[in-house]
């Protein structure tokens, strides 16, 4: 209860920065990396809410021009009367050395160690974290869409590579619908997601999804999350 208190007053004191434009800033699909970047001095405060009383909160900095830092921390059972599992924090890290041009797409490479669905018997997460990760991406000639396209590995020893997808469509800053197909690799572990971001004010909107929408023996799930941004 302390932990949620203090993550209380850090949203609150964020929040007294000053807000931009949150449509116009994208780091992240529902799952996936896109190949936008925090500028300078912003930053990115989400809450999503999710199964079995769930809360994972993620914030990102843009410390330097072309480099994001952040955390995540994913809590569950936060809502009921079982005792409240709290996963260890996750760092990230996102560089975009190239912003894209005519021809060639936007760049980005990173590191994420942010999973789903923290499990204290093993200390892993169920649907594993992206580990490091590279991104291709663009905005197309429909005005407001942008695709991505990347590759990820978090299993150093196997050497595993993952690919994901994902594309987000800003309807004049008013409407965002975002699909995205994560973790492909063999078919059977294919995630589909999708869902929509409706702003409230400037600076904050909320995310209304579906994740593993359609796979078999699996159960869909309904995520809700909450997006602040903000500029130092």
């Amino acid at each position: 209860m302390a932990c949620l208190k203090k993550a209380l007053l850090v949203f609150l004191a964020l929040c007294l920065a000053v807000p931009v434009s949150l449509l116009a800033e994208n780091n992240y699909a529902i799952d996936t990396p896109t190949t936008d970047i925090l500028d300078y001095g912003m930053y990115n405060l989400n809450f999503r809410l999710f199964s079995n009383g769930g809360i994972l909160t993620r914030l990102d900095f843009g410390v330097f021009k072309i480099v994001n830092l952040g955390f995540g921390w994913e809590t569950s059972d936060v809502i009921g009367t079982q005792d409240v599992s709290v996963a260890p924090p996750a760092l990230s890290i996102k560089i975009k050395p190239y912003d894209g041009g005519i021809v060639l797409p936007a760049l980005v490479l990173g590191y994420d160690g942010q999973g789903n669905f923290y499990n204290k018997s093993t200390n892993e997460y169920t649907e594993r974290e992206k580990g490091i990760y590279v991104a291709l991406g663009r905005e197309t000639v429909i005005p407001g869409l942008k695709l991505t396209a990347g590759a990820n590995m978090w299993d150093f020893q196997t050497n595993t590579v993952y690919g994901f997808v994902n594309a987000t469509m800003n309807l004049e800053d008013k409407f965002m619908i975002i699909g995205e197909c994560d973790n492909i690799h063999s078919g059977n572990d294919d995630r589909i997601n999708a869902g929509f971001r409706i702003p409230i004010t400037e600076a904050l909107s909320i995310d209304l999804a579906g994740r593993d929408i359609g796979a078999p023996g699996r159960t869909a799930e309904r995520i809700i999350r909450l997006n602040y941004i903000g500029k130092f």
